[in-house]
């Protein structure tokens, strides 16, 4: 796929909804109760959205937030070998570690969580036949992963009486993803140049519920000014690295992100993927 830009849908927050002051937005990630709302509040497809090639866009990591970087997949990384969780710790996540630690001069990684995502060919419906209808589906809605207030209670979970001194150090939350086979052609990820993100007008603060706990994230809000990029028939070599938080600069480069239909101009199987979330630390 050599075009340098795509035309293509991206769900969004609406605007303008009448919302109850006194209940904070949610939604939840497990069946709700019969007569509950699943969330309270609506996301709406904004068609005709242009999404620019980050491989020939001139954006930069310490700009923008964002960078492509390789893998060594040499020893062999087959899709089936992820649904091994052991394979995963042992093989993967040392491989990843050390393409992080290149691609963004590291000096360290630490990893807290990892997902495997595998689009259900009825997706985005599900079927209750489907053999992966209790997979992580692809997120289709433009989000990013967390506030900074949640930041700060994920640091006193993962690091509890080393804090301190992991505070002490510059650090960033990344998120880093790859597809299991390439060239990745159904629904990619599309990634939003923070540097064009209003965060006073367009970031829309969201509790994702799950059954033991919850996360607060950023949602997001249509702006014309928005510009996105994806990574055109992204190898299965190739990693997305992406920023969340910064210690010394905020969350001003943090990129706000979700999967896009490519349409016509997709093809291949559905969509498998991995997404590691981890510290970097300088």
């Amino acid at each position: 796929m050599s075009t340098n830009s795509i035309t293509a849908t991206i769900r969004y927050v609406k605007r303008g909804e009448d919302r109850n002051p006194g209940e904070k937005p949610y939604i939840l990630h497990y069946a709700a109760p019969a007569g509950f709302p699943q969330n309270n509040f609506t996301i709406e497809p904004v068609h005709g959205i242009r999404i620019h090639n980050l491989r020939s866009s001139g954006l930069t990591y310490d700009q923008n937030g964002m960078a492509i970087a390789t893998i060594d997949n040499s020893g062999g990384m087959k899709p089936s070998d992820f649904d091994d969780d052991d394979w995963i710790e042992r093989v993967y996540l040392p491989e990843l570690h050390k393409s992080v630690c290149r691609a963004l001069g590291a000096q360290d990684v630490t990893i807290f969580d990892w997902m495997l995502r595998k689009r259900s060919p009825s997706f985005p419906k599900r079927n209750s036949d489907e053999e992966n209808v209790d997979d992580h589906q692809p997120s289709l809605s433009a989000h990013i992963d967390y506030t900074t207030g949640e930041l700060g209670s994920r640091v006193d979970r993962y690091f509890g009486d080393e804090k301190d001194a992991m505070l002490s150090r510059k650090y960033q939350v990344i998120n880093v993803w790859k597809p299991l086979a390439g060239p990745c052609r159904d629904f990619p990820l599309a990634f939003l140049d923070p540097k064009s993100v209003d965060p006073d007008k367009d970031l829309f603060k969201v509790d994702e519920v799950f059954p033991t706990v919850a996360n607060e994230v950023f949602q997001v809000y249509h702006n014309p000014n928005h510009k996105w990029y994806y990574i055109p028939d992204q190898l299965d070599s190739e990693i997305a690295i992406f920023n969340a938080f910064d210690s010394e600069k905020g969350q001003s480069l943090a990129v706000p992100h979700c999967s896009f239909d490519l349409g016509e101009a997709g093809s291949g199987i559905p969509r498998q993927s991995i997404e590691v979330r981890a510290f970097a630390f300088f």
